[in-house]
């Protein structure tokens, strides 16, 4: 074939042979140059990029362990605290019924005073008693003789056969012959020393039950001291692990705002490389007098047929993720989208087919294009160099819509790509991270 002739393919897929002139030559190895020099720049910085992100989700993953951590030390810190809270309720209530018992014990310990003076009183009445019976019984024997002497020998032989008073009142054959007097006597005596018996027994029955009672107080007592103690105790300790707990948690509060700002860190390094790599990508391309240089090129007519099975596309030729969705500390507030680093003037694709919404100019989006895709599903194209369709137009996946620019508030070439679900017709749904969409 001859050297000055290209076979090329146009965007219907049909095979045209064109001339190729030294000009169209020199340009072509003009622009292997710059690809091989973009090649190298883009791998490197890729390279990069990947080893920041690496450091990056595992920071997040140590993040996460602390905050998980920390999560349940807090549980366990408050499981401590009404463990404590009830146990001392606990000692409260103990409190009050040793008060009461150790009450009692006093009221016990006046009654059993009371009883073992009135024992050790009946004693002395009995004592007295029995000393009196006896006295009596003297009595009686001194007038037995009497009546002995004057001839009545029936007294001497009942006074000689009785072997005490019990068995001289028992002797009933020879009752009749004392006088009622000397009867009554005896009776009185010994009904006196049985009540009075009698009462000694029934008083040392209750003082008995007295000491029973101080003893099964005072078991009370020592049971409740006790228990005292050992919630004391456990008060004690409880204090001391809600100590230790409490500063643990402190100290992994402090360890996760040391991450979160290595964290930070990091974010900002990955932004700044992709920032790098997309302005050395610029340059890279205005310097080789391609296609890019020298302002916005026409690519309106390039299409992206990579559509995936679901209808969607990546909407950029690079895959080059300079920020990613959802909140960052840095910007103080959320990211509604994605930022795609490429050149200045590279195509920007309808990540799926749709009806444009918007097509024009705002001051922070600059030039940017809304598309409806129906369902509540909307997607959102922005910062622009040049627009290629307009308000009401049918596009479809992977159809040049724009060219990448810096307009609105940027900082460099790049493209802002949101997903907007739940819209009603109008900009009233909530954002979506877009990579549950597409994927470079």
């Amino acid at each position: 074939m001859d050297n000055s002739l290209l076979v090329v393919r146009d965007i219907n897929h049909k095979y045209i042979v064109v001339e190729r002139s030294k000009r169209m030559q020199r340009k072509y190895k003009r622009l292997l140059a710059l690809l091989m020099a973009f090649v190298m720049t883009f791998s490197f910085s890729m390279t990069a990029l990947a080893v920041d992100e690496s450091d990056k989700e595992e920071k997040e993953q140590q993040i996460e362990a602390l905050e998980e951590e920390k999560e349940q030390q807090s549980q366990a810190l408050d499981s401590m605290q009404t463990d404590k809270a009830n146990t001392e309720a606990e000692i409260e209530s103990l409190d009050a019924q040793l008060a009461e018992v150790q009450a009692e014990i006093d009221t016990t310990n006046a009654e059993l005073e009371k009883a073992e003076a009135a024992l050790e009183q009946t004693k002395i009445d009995l004592e007295a008693a029995k000393e009196k019976e006896k006295k009596q019984y003297e009595t009686l024997k001194v007038r037995i003789k009497v009546m002995y002497e004057k001839g009545d020998t029936g007294y001497l032989e009942i006074l000689l056969a009785a072997e005490d008073i019990t068995s001289l009142l028992n002797s009933t054959e020879y009752i009749s012959k004392i006088s009622d007097y000397d009867s009554n006597l005896l009776q009185s005596l010994q009904e006196t020393r049985a009540q009075i018996e009698a009462l000694e027994k029934q008083q040392e029955e209750e003082l008995a039950q007295i000491q029973e009672l101080k003893a099964q107080l005072e078991s009370q007592e020592a049971d409740l001291s006790a228990l005292l103690d050992e919630k004391s105790a456990y008060v004690l300790s409880l204090n001391a692990n809600i100590e230790y707990t409490a500063e643990y948690i402190a100290g992994l509060e402090q360890n996760i705002a040391e991450e979160q700002s290595a964290l930070a860190e990091i974010e900002g390094e990955i932004r700044a490389a992709a920032a790098a790599a997309a302005a050395q990508q610029q340059a890279s391309v205005s310097s080789g007098g391609g296609s890019y240089s020298g302002g916005t090129a026409d690519v309106s007519g390039a299409f992206n047929s990579q559509v995936s099975a679901s209808g969607w596309v990546w909407p950029s030729d690079t895959g080059l993720l300079t920020d990613t969705f959802g909140y960052q500390d840095w910007r103080g507030g959320n990211h509604n989208g994605i930022d795609i680093g490429a050149g200045y003037g590279s195509p920007i694709y309808a990540a799926a087919s749709g009806t444009v919404w918007i097509a024009g100019y705002s001051s922070s989006a600059g030039n940017w294009v809304v598309i409806n895709h129906g369902g509540g599903v909307l997607t959102v194209y922005m910062h622009a160099s040049a627009l290629y369709v307009s308000s009401g137009q049918t596009v479809s996946a992977g159809q040049s819509i724009a060219a990448v620019g810096s307009t609105g508030n940027s900082t460099g070439p790049h493209l802002h790509f949101g997903v907007m679900v739940g819209s009603s017709g109008g900009y009233d749904g909530y954002w979506v991270d877009p990579m549950g969409y597409v994927s470079p």
